[in-house]
């Protein structure tokens, strides 16, 4: 599924991005959908201590008991 979407930008920044689409032998709309992309899934800075410390761990549970198991045994 897509979606539409209208992006205003002057004359001059159009001329330019419309010169260098073709010159790329692409289409404007496939130059924005990558850039869109790469913004998109760019990976934001931790905000805080805690947070870094997830994302480092993130994935690695290699245990012997399940995601659930281990759930249940830390909660109350």
């Amino acid at each position: 599924m897509t979606t539409t979407l209208t992006v205003r930008l002057p004359a001059t920044l159009a001329r330019e991005f419309k010169a260098k689409a073709k010159a790329a032998k692409t289409s404007p709309s496939a130059v924005l959908r990558q850039a869109a992309t790469e913004f998109v899934r760019r990976q934001k800075p931790a905000s805080n201590a805690m947070q870094e410390h997830i994302d480092a761990h993130a994935g690695t549970w290699d245990g012997h008991v399940s995601g659930r198991e281990l759930l249940r045994r830390t909660r109350p």
